[in-house]
């Protein structure tokens, strides 16, 4: 039994087939399909159920995924301890909003870097709702996301290092700093529904009974200063400390919300992963550079 062959085997309950599983792994399915072989008959039982279009995992496969997680950690564990540079190496695959990746996020990779030149980062940018589940997917060692709207599983963690007060974002020359009156004017450019970020603007303009007259959807910050730039409404934001004075130097902003609305930015990854030592050093530099602004 090696250790390649449980990481096979638990990609292959994670990402549900052996096919997903082979893509996850960059192995061809026929790969996939004689290490399973091996496991079976070193057990000398069946792990899957063969007779439907796609094999899933039986009592004993399930049970050996089970056992297989736990020796994969502990080695992974061990192999971080005795780094030299403490585990912070090696290739981190991680997952940010764009408001991350556009903020705070470049330039603590950056010193990070400095200081740990043989850590590598795989930048992946996505709405939370997605990166969440590539992490619980294993597609992602962690993800940079807005705070969850529901309770966490207790297999996973959700830290937060930053919070993000939303604003009604105007041409500068609008005159206007009242919400209501805005969107009385304005047409609204307004966040993907599908965000969690456009869920909590949604419920907001609902209790203060606007209701928008919506042109244009936007997921990234970018994207929303560049539509009300070119004159083609209004949008509501929320803006981290590091973009709060360079937005308002060109627009109008008004606090969106009573108490104003905001988020919370965390990272989301499993509570037991073998790429802590590298989550943790991110999200400590991402905190410091916070609580110096």
């Amino acid at each position: 039994m090696s250790l390649r062959s449980l990481r096979i085997l638990t990609a292959i309950a994670g990402k549900g087939t052996f096919a997903a599983a082979a893509d996850q792994l960059g192995l061809t399915q026929s790969a996939i399909s004689l290490q399973v072989k091996k496991l079976e008959d070193e057990f000398g039982v069946q792990l899957f159920e063969r007779t439907g279009r796609s094999p899933k995992l039986n009592m004993n496969g399930r049970y050996v995924v089970e056992r297989a997680s736990e020796i994969l950690l502990i080695y992974d564990e061990m192999k971080a301890r005795l780094s030299p540079l403490g585990g912070v190496q090696g290739l981190l695959t991680l997952g940010a909003v764009p408001t991350v990746i556009t903020g705070s996020l470049p330039p603590a990779l950056g010193r990070l870097r400095t200081r740990y030149q043989d850590m590598q980062v795989k930048l992946v940018s996505g709405l939370s709702t997605e990166l969440v589940r590539k992490v619980e997917e294993g597609d992602l060692d962690a993800a940079l996301t807005t705070e969850p709207p529901y309770a966490v599983p207790p297999q996973y963690e959700w830290i937060p290092y930053d919070e993000e007060p939303f604003f009604v974002v105007a041409p500068k020359e609008a005159g206007i700093n009242d919400v209501a009156l805005l969107f009385e004017r304005f047409p609204f450019v307004r966040f993907d529904k599908m965000a969690w970020a456009g869920a909590m603007v949604d419920h907001e303009l609902m209790l203060q009974g606007i209701r928008p007259r919506e042109v244009m959807e936007f997921d990234s910050l970018e994207m929303a200063l560049a539509l009300v730039e070119e004159g083609l409404g209004i949008a509501v934001v929320p803006l981290s400390k590091s973009r709060l004075e360079q937005v308002a130097n060109h627009f109008t902003l008004t606090p969106f919300g009573t108490p104003q609305l905001s988020r919370r930015v965390g990272m989301y990854q499993k509570r037991q992963h073998p790429r802590q030592p590298l989550t943790r050093a991110v999200l400590d530099e991402l905190s410091q550079q916070v609580n110096l602004k």
